[in-house]
């Protein structure tokens, strides 16, 4: 699938005008991947600044206006990507045979990775309340999310979990990868369908009002 005008217009700003500002393109559309796919989405103001590698600031209120618009026009199409059942891992991202930490599928699954650290505490909020609804689904859901996770992780640092898997006996892994990388998509699927299971057992607005009285 070809990216949309809001990535290429945002890979542009990347490589252009705010390179010293932004994260690079595939590690912004990783972050944007699991921002659309937290059980309760932030506001925009919270994880807008993600973007920025912190290395320059914005020069004018024009530029901040058309990146925050490119931001949210791509989350946007995340979002109505994952409620039509249209979760893929980009079309760009190859693997790597060189292993190398900065190719784009590494950047790509960093960003999701760093989305997902900041968005800690509504994943851990999630997984309390299906603790207190519904707990003997609670074990299962975890090693699903760990397996996600440690996959992505994976293809985040190849060379890292190349050399964690020789540590720990395994030095098959290197020439299993290119296999395990075709099941990327799935895994991304499964990332996002536990979300959804996860949302279920948010409390509704009602719920939350009774707590707080």
């Amino acid at each position: 699938m070809p990216d949309s005008k809001e990535a290429m217009h945002l890979k542009m700003l990347c490589e252009g005008e705010l390179k010293d500002v932004l994260h690079t393109y595939e590690y912004i559309q990783g972050l944007v991947f699991a921002v659309s796919a937290a059980p309760e989405i932030p506001m925009p103001e919270t994880w807008l600044i993600w973007a920025f590698d912190q290395r320059g600031q914005i020069a004018s209120e024009q530029q901040a206006d058309e990146l925050t618009d490119t931001l949210m026009a791509m989350f946007q199409r995340q979002l109505r990507d994952m409620r039509d059942d249209n979760v893929e891992l980009p079309a760009a991202l190859f693997y790597p045979e060189d292993h190398g930490r900065n190719s784009p599928l590494s950047m790509w699954m960093t960003g999701l990775l760093a989305g997902h650290s900041q968005l800690e505490n509504v994943w851990s909020d999630a997984w309390d309340n299906v603790g207190q609804k519904e707990p003997a689904i609670l074990p299962n859901m975890h090693k699903n999310l760990k397996f996600c996770l440690g996959m992505f992780s994976s293809f985040a640092d190849i060379p890292l979990a190349i050399q964690q898997a020789e540590e720990k006996g395994n030095p098959s892994l290197v020439e299993k990868l290119p296999t395990i990388y075709l099941s990327l998509p799935q895994a991304l699927k499964q990332y996002v369908a536990l979300s959804g299971q996860l949302v279920a057992f948010l409390p509704d607005q009602f719920e939350t009002f009774v707590k707080q009285k």
